[in-house]
């Protein structure tokens, strides 16, 4: 065994509230956090194998959980001995988000390096982190010379068997998948997949949600890769038995785009090699997770050194609306006119915007005060070559963003190429919005011009998916706990011409989305004449409502059943609610944070599904309201 190294006043303090499930003889290091909430211990047994642990306020939130990496030639997972416990870092992670909850972060941490040596002298460090939002950790060869590759990583996380989950399955390989784009199913720690969208499922998809009663917190599992695609995505595996969810790679018949070039998927690099952070946020509240930037937090620093050009924004879109026939050049225009009425900043091109005439376009959006967003296949983006000529183009015809579409694949090869386009694309003044894509994973701090992904199950679907019409509501209440704390989100909010597959949502429901869910482009949906018939306080609040917040308040609510947020542009603030279920719900807002001026409330007409009204609201601190089935409303504060 190693040597017993004396223990600082603070340390020992904090290993005097550690669970007792974890030996003295065992335990190597702990680390608190700024406000000494969270920690998370470090342990090796006597064969050499490292396990963690995390606890809240002194309770156990992630039981004994394994550690290690298992490499063709050297082994990670047994025989190791520490060779340095380091020394704790205190850290401020200042910086500034152009799409997230808030603008400004400026979050303390502290971090501690941990050096150990295999039985054949290979080194590993292991990297932990605490701040005040939850802990984290990750692997790292300071090894300067060689390759490494990664047959299996047996990082867990031990979750009591009597939590509640809220995790959404991982898709089977096909055209379209995986692509983040299923149902969250509420579950138990334990419980197999279902099979969902894509028939047979082969695990589960970050991020994954857990409450965990005894312990009185709730917990949000993710994963912020650095910024090169230094590894591939990774997944939680389908055998969860006894609580115990597993780190798994992609799978062999996962594609790329258009490429039918399948290395392994095992992760593969250059020495020194860093790995992604194992992200465990904490809190006492769902709305602690909801609120929480720890995923930009660890993120690497911004590399765009000038970022004024990049703006987040509002779009219209002609495609949802127009699935058959929004590629012409009539079409664009008429959407185009759209956003300028509406003080929307862009219009976006989909599939086909070829068949257009591009000039033209170009010279309307510029004479409307318009930006031009256009779609592209991910194809296009693998190869540095093709990437470039079609970064190129685009940029040729006028256009300041890119929808860049089916990626489809967790491989380490296609995080690589999605890096490479947002370096690129940086380097030509250009946005990116990726769709048919993974998770994002904190790279709106590394690359501002970032500015939203699909890797959600959105509006579309009501074209697509029989089964998204009784779930919507239920799925709406839960994205802003699980995806779109991983970054920014475009589910298309705010439509309601019917689709194949009716709505049983409320037009207010539908409403409040927009100001719920996070992303750096709003893209309003449906077609100009639906908004305009809306009653002018409704179109003031699409005209007025940001895209970027300055703030963001959880009031109330619970996965798959409410969610109620303020949030915050200038002297306005917005609160919008959600109900995920079929009955009624009262709600009782304290409202005296937000003192001010005029209150409208925005909520259901006399036909709900497709009708809004708008009136002034009660003053008071107190405020009551009861949202029917599927329904929602908006708040509108203006303080000044």
């Amino acid at each position: 065994m190693f040597p017993i190294r004396p223990l600082s006043k603070g340390s020992l303090a904090l290993l005097l509230l550690l669970p007792p499930s974890l030996s003295a003889a065992s335990r190597l290091a702990s680390l608190s956090s700024p406000d000494h909430a969270n920690s998370i211990t470090l342990s090796l047994d006597a064969s050499g194998t490292l396990t963690y642990e995390v606890a809240r306020k002194g309770k156990t939130v992630i039981a004994e959980s394994p550690l290690g990496l298992q490499c063709p030639d050297q082994d990670f997972t047994r025989g190791l001995k520490l060779d340095s416990p380091g020394k704790e870092e205190k850290r401020k992670e200042t910086y500034q988000l152009l799409t997230g909850v808030k603008t400004s972060v400026d979050q303390p941490h502290v971090r501690r390096s941990l050096s150990f040596t295999n039985a054949t002298g290979a080194h590993l460090v292991v990297e932990l982190d605490a701040g005040n939002e939850g802990v984290a950790f990750r692997y790292r060869f300071p090894e300067t010379k060689g390759e490494r590759t990664v047959e299996k990583e047996l990082t867990g996380f031990q979750i009591a068997t009597e939590a509640r989950a809220w995790i959404s399955p991982y898709n089977q390989a096909s055209g379209t998948s995986p692509a983040y784009e299923d149902f969250y199913f509420a579950v138990k720690p334990g419980d197999a997949p279902p099979n969902s969208r894509y028939g047979p499922t082969k695990g589960w998809y970050f991020p994954a949600l857990f409450e965990t009663p005894a312990a009185n917190a709730w917990t949000l599992i993710t994963e912020t890769t650095s910024s090169g695609g230094d590894y591939c995505g990774c997944h939680l595996d389908s055998d969860s038995k006894g609580g115990l969810y597993k780190i798994a790679f992609p799978f062999p018949d996962e594609g790329m785009g258009k490429s039918t070039d399948r290395p392994p998927t095992s992760p593969h690099h250059s020495l020194p090699w860093t790995m992604p952070w194992r992200v465990i946020i904490l809190g006492d509240k769902a709305g602690d997770i909801l609120t929480s930037t720890l995923v930009t937090d660890l993120a690497p620093p911004s590399e765009v050194a000038n970022s004024s050009w990049i703006k987040s924004g509002r779009a219209s879109w002609s495609w949802w609306a127009y699935p058959d026939g929004h590629d012409t050049t009539e079409r664009y225009t008429d959407f185009i006119h759209a956003a300028s009425k509406n003080g929307w900043e862009y219009s976006l091109l989909d599939a086909g915007w070829w068949k257009a005439d591009m000039k033209a376009l170009a010279e309307t959006a510029k004479k409307d005060k318009v930006e031009l967003l256009v779609w592209t296949h991910s194809g296009d983006f693998i190869k540095p070559d093709a990437r470039t000529r079609k970064l190129d183009e685009i940029a040729s015809y006028g256009a300041t963003g890119v929808k860049i579409d089916f990626w489809c694949s967790d491989r380490q090869e296609t995080l690589a190429a999605m890096a490479d386009t947002l370096k690129e694309a940086a380097a030509k003044h250009l946005t990116v919005n990726f769709h048919g894509c993974t998770l994002p994973r904190g790279w709106q701090r590394t690359y501002p011009n970032f500015v939203s992904a699909e890797a959600v199950l959105g509006t579309e679907s009501y074209m697509f998916d029989e089964h998204f019409t009784d779930r919507a509501a239920f799925l709406n209440t839960i994205l802003p706990f699980t995806r779109n704390v991983a970054g920014p989100m475009d589910a298309t909010p705010f439509a309601l011409s019917p689709k194949q597959y009716p709505r049983k949502t409320t037009a207010a429901h539908e409403m409040a989305t927009a100001i719920v869910f996070t992303s750096g482009i709003i893209h309003y949906a449906d077609k100009p004449e639906v908004y305009a018939a809306l009653p002018e306080a409704a179109q003031q609040v699409m005209k007025d409502a940001p895209a970027r917040w300055d703030e963001t308040r959880f009031l109330a609510g619970e996965p798959g059943k409410l969610v109620v947020v303020a949030r915050r542009s200038g002297t306005s603030w917005f609160i919008a609610g959600l109900n995920g279920t079929p009955d009624s719900q009262p709600v009782k807002l304290d409202l005296s944070p937000f003192k001010g001026g005029k209150r409208t409330l925005i909520d259901e007409g006399k036909n709900p599904a497709m009708e809004l009204q708008a009136a002034p609201a009660e003053a008071g601190n107190s405020w009551s309201h009861t949202l029917p089935g599927r329904g929602g409303f908006v708040l509108r504060i203006d303080t000044k």
